[in-house]
């Protein structure tokens, strides 16, 4: 009687998104913390987040928005609820725009990425700029250079979700 009421499906779903999670937090952590580009390190959470409102829509973008920001801002230590508050934004934004506006090509998929990344390095960097004392170019310079080094992980985290949702791009 209690398998009536769950759908198992969308519960296997969630937990192999959970391990996506797991995984891109994983990379994120102990391998890009070490690799440096022209003094700044990749952040490849927004693309996971972007990648999953694509393929699963915006409630599922949002949810899993939710918990990678969560989770990014108890293991990153920056502004507490910076990610938590920007990720689930950018989850059901890319759902809504898959849905209604672009197609879930990759292209369509690099383009919403560039400008979550982008969204997602102007949140970080409002901080900086609010600070009376700080230059503007060096911020300005750092968040696009950190925009830039992220883009090519959009590659390793597209094909994989689009296998895991099961979408057909044939239509």
């Amino acid at each position: 009687m209690l398998l009536d009421i769950i759908d198992i499906e969308k519960v296997r779903r969630a937990l192999v998104y959970f391990g996506v999670m797991l995984a891109v937090l994983f990379v994120q952590s102990v391998i890009l913390s070490r690799v440096t580009v022209l003094g700044v390190r990749a952040f490849i959470a927004p693309v996971a987040v972007v990648a999953v409102g694509f393929f699963e829509g915006g409630v599922w973008g949002g949810v899993f928005g939710l918990l990678l920001g969560l989770f990014s801002d108890m293991h990153f230590n920056d502004v507490p609820v910076l990610l938590t508050a920007v990720f689930p934004l950018i989850g059901f934004l890319s759902g809504a725009l898959a849905a209604f506006f672009v197609n879930r090509r990759f292209f369509s998929f690099f383009f919403v990425s560039l400008a979550a990344l982008g969204l997602t390095a102007a949140c970080q960097m409002l901080r900086f700029i609010a600070a009376a004392d700080t230059a503007l170019l060096p911020v300005l310079t750092v968040a696009g250079l950190q925009t830039l080094w992220s883009l090519p992980f959009t590659f390793a985290i597209y094909y994989p979700c689009r296998s895991l949702s099961g979408v057909d791009l044939s239509q």
